[in-house]
């Protein structure tokens, strides 16, 4: 689940990276994920991929943004998103997890600077759940470069995701009652910083046309992973698809 909002931002990064005028852009592709979940075995779900970039406005795949200042080298915007994080215990095969409540995907509003120097750019953002669902914020800073080698196009990117404890609660956090009716203990996680290491490339195919894929790797700090809800301590998301530039 988490692995899977940053394959999300770095496309997004890389979309965002070589805009230089208005350019729209609408794909499709296919995420494998390993959710930090235990009782989840469905990993492949297909994925819209969409990118939209002018000098006011962007869309970055589950964002959209408007821009309020903007240079060569710095661009400082603000953001409403789409957390796509959530748990169905309809959709899970372990019996005790079945019993614990649905934890809702959020809309969140918030802002994003990015700043952009010859040996990468750095992104630092922060936003805050207004759904009401976790009350939670995360926050984001990221190190990405874009590095061509001739028609392939990489970026890799490092960097570190925060959660607020309220987020931690709602979506790793196991009550009293849900503790009793599912025989699971009883789990209330504070704050966490959730590092990640990822690499995206694309490849055109025509003047419209191009490949994309992108992988990502977490390691999931103590507050999750110690969570009964989670049975793993890192996670790992693939992503490959194909975009048409207009």
């Amino acid at each position: 689940m988490l692995t899977k909002r940053n394959v999300v931002a770095l496309i997004a990064f890389s979309f965002m990276a070589s805009a230089s005028a208005a350019e729209f852009s609408l794909g499709a592709g296919a995420v494998y994920n390993e959710s930090p979940y235990r009782g989840y075995n469905d990993n492949v779900h297909a994925a819209p991929l969409v990118s939209y970039e002018s000098e006011s406005f962007y869309f970055r795949q589950t964002t959209l943004g408007y821009i309020l200042s903007k240079s060569k080298s710095n661009e400082f915007s603000v953001t409403a998103s789409w957390m796509p994080l959530q748990f169905d215990p309809a959709d899970n095969d372990d019996h005790a997890m079945k019993q614990l409540d649905k934890r809702d995907s959020t809309a969140m509003v918030g802002a994003a600077w990015y700043h952009h120097e010859q040996w990468g750019s750095l992104k630092v953002s922060a936003a805050a759940d207004v759904l009401d669902n976790s009350n939670g914020w995360v926050g984001e800073m990221s190190l990405f470069r874009q590095m061509p080698m001739g028609k392939l196009m990489l970026t890799p990117a490092v960097g570190v995701l925060y959660y607020d404890g309220n987020f931690n609660e709602y979506y790793y956090g196991i009550s009293g009652n849900e503790s009793r009716c599912s025989g699971l203990s009883s789990y209330s996680p504070g704050d966490s910083w959730t590092p990640y290491v990822a690499l995206t490339a694309k490849y055109p195919l025509t003047a419209n046309l191009t490949l994309l894929a992108s992988a990502n790797y977490s390691v999931l700090p103590d507050d999750i992973k110690n969570s009964p809800m989670v049975d793993r301590d890192d996670s790992f998301t693939f992503l490959s698809g194909v975009s048409w530039r207009f």
